[in-house]
């Protein structure tokens, strides 16, 4: 990665980065400084990691220990929040209550943190206690763009999804993101406009067409209610405009010994990542919880190559892309149900190469955007081979779990979307993962990494309703896989 390219995404996120409200870790050099900002990073982390008992005791002893510091407003908000994960309904009401003030406060002197706590107040007063589902980690819906209800009926629809115990709603950042996407076919036109899907993002960005600003009505509906909102991003899709030329990528064929145009888009050019990285920090600014990178949904990385990325694997490794062809060649003639021979060091170098810089530049998105936003998830999908078969996740898919793990990455095992009874056959595989310490620099949180598993919504829910997710989803939560996403295979608005 040349010097060149993480100057200019550097000072691209640092002029992207002025969040309201939101603090930066910095390392400022006054120990007492420092001392409050790493309590509030152990507080924020272990909520948003869904130690909610351990949060509660961490906030609270940092609003003992600074009682005047400009975070306090937030921590009564997040110490509410919770509060009511736990089931504590009389302790979130007097978070609550301390944010809004005396009763009878006129309207106009409320702050936007009153207005929330008085909204939560009237809530809790209705119900109680949350869900059971909600308090030992997420019980989330997958919606797609075309499940979206109607913008009038956004509050309502939200509501009935706390009602049944839904805590987070993963959403579609734009079409082509979508989870129930059939795969581009191979040499398939980039956006086909007579294909009939719409293109361009669901929330406002200065770098791409807008289809709709979805998110600026569905996050804060959704926040209103204590449910997380997620955005599901397809980043080798992403709704950019004013593409350079080549852009994308070109899919090899070793039978033919030809390429082919290809949908992807090249995240190793260094002309690309600026404006991917511009359309991320859009997609921040939206007030959303964290994002879910999108895995490729085919089994193409070892084809996938451009001028681009040849050049680069040549001035590092000093050998010539032909070699690179012949290893593809080569590949081509073992069995369908052969794995790749290790001796074949040409080909081995390439795609742990790519996928190492891939990476790369995925941590470096992540680390600007976790400094604009402290508590925002980033959550990469990955295939099951990436936990049975990482040989396999490696060439067919780019996928390095424990690298990605190492870096502080969420992971959603994804792929073909997994039945119910996968989750407890794949815990095996997870057990123990998100308790490996995630070495950060000093000032920024220290984030483990949290395992999710997307699953088929039950066929008598197939339609769409959800009605006892929550509770299949207690039932099927393990210690290392907390966070379960159910996906309706209903086409249509989800009631």
């Amino acid at each position: 990665m040349s010097p060149l390219f993480l100057t200019v995404v550097t000072l691209l996120f640092a002029a992207c980065t002025v969040m309201p409200s939101v603090p930066v870790a910095q390392s400022i050099g006054d120990p007492g400084i420092e001392a409050e900002t790493r309590l509030w990073y152990q507080a924020s982390t272990a909520f948003s990691d869904g130690h909610y008992s351990a949060a509660i005791h961490l906030y609270e002893r940092y609003l003992t220990t600074y009682p005047k510091s400009r975070r306090a407003t937030e921590a009564h908000w997040d110490l509410g929040q919770a509060y009511e994960q736990m089931g504590e309904v009389t302790s979130a009401v007097k978070e609550y209550r301390t944010l809004a003030g005396p009763e009878g406060a006129p309207p106009a002197t409320l702050s936007s943190y009153a207005e929330r706590a008085l909204h939560r107040i009237e809530a809790l007063r209705n119900q109680p206690a949350l869900p059971a589902g909600a308090r030992s980690g997420h019980t989330a819906l997958y919606v797609s763009f075309n499940n979206l209800p109607p913008l009038s009926q956004v509050e309502s629809w939200a509501r009935h999804l706390n009602e049944q115990g839904i805590s987070a709603i993963l959403l579609d950042a734009s079409p082509e993101s979508s989870f129930t996407r059939t795969p581009a076919p191979v040499g398939g036109a980039a956006a086909d406009p007579s294909s009939g899907i719409p293109t361009g993002a669901l929330f406002a960005s200065s770098r791409g067409p807008v289809l709709a600003d979805w998110y600026s009505v569905i996050v804060p509906q959704a926040h209103e209610l204590g449910i997380s909102v997620y955005a599901v991003l397809d980043m080798f899709h992403a709704p950019l405009s004013d593409l350079p030329p080549n852009s994308r990528m070109l899919l090899y064929d070793p039978t033919r010994r030809r390429v082919h145009s290809w949908t992807q888009l090249d995240l190793l050019s260094q002309a690309v990542q600026p404006l991917v990285a511009q359309l991320l920090m859009d997609l921040a600014r939206s007030g959303i919880d964290g994002m879910v990178f999108r895995a490729r949904a085919e089994n193409s990385f070892a084809y996938e190559v451009s001028d681009n990325v040849l050049r680069q694997f040549e001035t590092q490794f000093h050998q010539p892309s032909s070699e690179v062809a012949q290893a593809l060649r080569d590949r081509t003639l073992l069995r369908p149900d052969a794995t790749t021979p290790v001796s074949n060091k040409t080909l081995w170098r390439w795609v742990g190469w790519k996928a190492r810089h891939e990476l790369e530049i995925l941590a470096l998105f992540k680390k600007h955007l976790q400094k604009a936003v402290p508590r925002l998830r980033l959550v990469l999908e990955v295939h099951p081979e990436a936990l049975s078969n990482p040989t396999s996740a490696l060439v067919n898919y780019g996928e390095d779990a424990a690298e990605a793990r190492r870096r502080g990455f969420d992971l959603l095992l994804g792929g073909p979307s997994r039945e119910t009874s996968d989750v407890r056959s794949f815990a095996g595989s997870f057990k123990g993962w998100s308790r490996d310490v995630v070495q950060s620099a000093k000032g920024e949180p220290q984030t483990l990494p949290q395992g999710w598993v997307l699953l088929h919504t039950p066929d008598e829910y197939g339609a769409g309703m959800f009605t006892g997710l929550a509770q299949q989803a207690d039932e099927l939560r393990t210690p290392d896989i907390r966070h379960l996403v159910f996906v309706p295979d209903s086409q249509g608005a989800i009631p």
